[in-house]
């Protein structure tokens, strides 16, 4: 009894041993199911979408550009902050999503309406006439003519569409 046992043991051992070998034989590094490549192979191919995604956000740009020339006063700084000086008395506004941080100067919110102007950096709503913090990240939410008014020269970086009146 005990040598039977014994063998069903190892016929069992050995069947699951083969089972498991054939599995990974069937899915090793290198074949046609899991190939192997090299890193300069992957990074051509992560440089050429990102050349497709360059290519297509500057086409965007440019049709912006175009569909706005009615409004020469509009500037776009892209993906990047851009620093922009505005003068005592004049007002930045932003086009959605546009984002801005006064790092010199003095200015106040510009909202026409009763929703103000997002502050990330302290998770608060600025509202209309409110005065705008140095070196705070604020988003304008519409382009519905929010912006801040400077009193003091003033330094912003600005990301996106803008427009200084």
């Amino acid at each position: 009894m005990k040598q039977k046992l014994l063998v069903g043991i190892q016929i069992f051992l050995a069947t699951v041993i083969i089972a498991t070998g054939v599995t990974f034989a069937n899915n090793q590094a290198g074949s046609s199911e899991d190939p192997l490549v090299a890193k300069s192979y992957v990074d051509d191919k992560i440089n050429q979408v990102l050349e497709i995604i360059n290519t297509t956000v500057g086409s965007d740009n440019n049709t912006s550009n175009n569909n706005s020339s009615n409004n020469t006063n509009v500037q776009i700084s892209g993906n990047s902050f851009k620093p922009v000086l505005v003068e005592v008395g004049q007002t930045i506004y932003g086009k959605e999503g546009t984002e801005l941080i006064l790092r010199s100067g003095k200015g106040s919110a510009v909202v026409p309406g009763a929703e103000g102007i997002a502050n990330l950096t302290n998770g608060l709503e600025i509202k209309n006439k409110n005065t705008i913090n140095k070196n705070h990240l604020i988003i304008i939410p519409r382009d519905d003519g929010r912006g801040v008014k400077v009193s003091e020269k003033a330094w912003f970086l600005v990301k996106g569409d803008y427009e200084i009146k």
